[in-house]
């Protein structure tokens, strides 16, 4: 009996040494955990637990089951192969615990996982190993919420009328949807958001500009969120708020030139091509290119200020004179060009602006109206008109044509004048004018600096009504006797009637 023991025992050893359960790692604990029989025969371990798929959150605990029966002396092993496939690792082997993790906890047959973590993910064997093996399988999917990275610099500069593409890598379980906004408000699709794992801007101007977001959201915690800001370049672009600026001797005034670009130009002014003077400076700088070579503006001048506010660039002239009329040009410069914009400062009249009503109300006569502005008194107006189609037929058959400029030029007596501050209304009644007819008309004022420009061509007409009865009457005599009988007849039957 004695002998048939130590055969077995030399049996029981040799199956260790050749082990084909566990790995090549486990071959250390062979000589711990080789099963030792009682007698020639043995029941094998039998799982009642069945193989299951676990689901769950981080943070959550996970009960792994792995009742048996018909334990006996043999020794319970459980491993875990991890999901990303790394070495499978030894976790308990009977009583012993092997894995230092202190989540990791056993109860019987039943393993917990406490706090589950992403790296827990994987198969868990429930194991004997015995020939052939009697394995029971287990899976746990650990869900974890969105993580996601810019994949980029976060502030991107894109030069005007170039195409750019934003790009986010987001990781979680399940995987990630990856949705595109813009923080300023719709894409320049028009849309809230896209679903896209990148958004290309094709031809990117400034009004693309903006923060855009990379939002990655799976369901499990709060979403995730990556921001990428969009800066586009272009050279400058500039508008005034007003082309001409009327003013006079003493007064103050600006000069405004609205500037955009990027990078922020640098602006500078000159008046009549000329480099201007040195300036008081707010908040900005002034070029003074040539002005060695114009020792003429050389010369400190403390009653123009050059600031600027954001885009608005402003060149303020305080007790204007004579000399300081002229073009005033903004120049604004950046790497990418340059641009610029005219201000023409003048002393001049409006172009008067007509606003009487095109319909005469008198046959012969007409007043025209009319609205201007000047810093100055008005001290005299010119009207130019002329007829504008054809004339009525005349009696010998034939037709007078459209006639050419006539001209009315009127001093004004200042007094007489309709001002409100530099508004001046003022009015004048054309004679001698035919009935029915159309005319065109311009008016230009004058102050002491000169001329207005022309105004715009105005149209009118004398009464029409009156024409009407001066048609039929310039009939032949044979028309107005045929006319008169058939008026008579016409009342002759009326007469009847009553």
């Amino acid at each position: 009996m004695t002998m048939e023991k130590a055969l077995l025992g030399i049996v029981l050893t040799l199956m260790v040494l050749a082990p084909q359960g566990l790995s090549k790692g486990y071959v250390d604990y062979e000589e711990d955990y080789y099963y030792e029989a009682e007698g020639g025969d043995y029941e094998p371990p039998t799982f009642t637990a069945r193989q299951q798929a676990f689901t769950v959150e981080v943070g959550q605990s996970v009960i792994i089951p792995c009742d048996v029966d018909n334990l006996g002396t043999f020794k319970l092993l459980i491993k875990k192969v991890p999901a990303n496939g790394g070495a499978e690792k030894l976790l308990f082997a009977g009583r012993e615990k092997m894995t230092r993790d202190r989540r990791f906890s056993k109860d019987g047959s039943r393993v917990t996982i406490s706090n589950a973590r992403p790296k827990d993910a994987g198969t868990y064997y429930c194991m004997f190993d015995l020939q052939p093996p009697v394995v029971l399988r287990h899976t746990i999917d650990v869900q974890y919420a969105p993580t996601v990275r810019a994949m980029g610099r976060p502030e991107q500069h894109i030069p005007r009328g170039q195409s750019v593409s934003l790009e986010c890598q987001a990781e979680g379980n399940p995987e990630p949807i990856i949705r595109w906004s813009r923080q300023e408000g719709p894409l320049p699709s028009g849309k809230r958001s896209e679903e896209a794992q990148s958004l290309t801007l094709e031809g990117v101007d400034r009004h693309v500009e903006g923060t855009y977001l990379c939002t990655a959201d799976n369901g499990i915690g709060e979403a995730a969120v990556a921001a990428m800001s969009i800066i586009v370049e272009y050279p400058p672009e500039i508008t005034t708020e007003k082309a001409i600026v009327r003013t006079g001797e003493g007064d103050q005034v600006e000069l405004v030139c609205l500037v955009r670009g990027r990078p922020v130009p640098e602006v500078v002014w000159t008046r009549d091509g000329l480099p201007i003077p040195d300036t008081d400076m707010m908040d900005t700088k002034l070029h003074h290119q040539q002005q060695q070579q114009q020792s003429q503006h050389q010369d400190y001048n403390p009653h123009m200020v050059h600031s600027h506010t954001a885009h608005r660039h402003t060149l303020t002239i305080k007790h204007v004179t004579e000399k300081d009329f002229g073009a005033y040009m903004c120049i604004a410069k950046n790497s990418h060009g340059q641009q610029d914009a005219t201000i023409q400062m003048t002393g001049l009249p409006k172009p008067p602006h007509l606003t009487s009503s095109p319909n005469g109300g008198e046959s012969d006569t007409y007043t025209l109206t009319w609205e201007t502005e000047s810093y100055y008194p008005i001290t005299e107006f010119l009207i130019k008109y002329r007829k504008t189609q054809l004339g009525v037929w005349q009696t010998n058959h034939t037709m007078v044509m459209g006639g050419s400029w006539q001209s009315i030029s009127e001093a004004v007596d200042p007094d007489a004048e309709l001002n409100e501050d530099t508004r001046h209304s003022m009015a004048h009644t054309l004679k001698d004018l035919e009935v029915a007819t159309d005319y065109a008309a311009q008016v230009r004022v004058r102050n002491k600096y000169g001329w207005s420009s022309e105004s715009e061509t105005f149209t009118f007409s004398t009464k029409k009504a009156l024409a009407v009865l001066q048609s039929t009457s310039t009939g032949n005599a044979a028309r107005g006797q045929v006319a008169l009988a058939a008026l008579t007849l016409l009342l002759s039957a009326l007469a009847t009637l009553v």
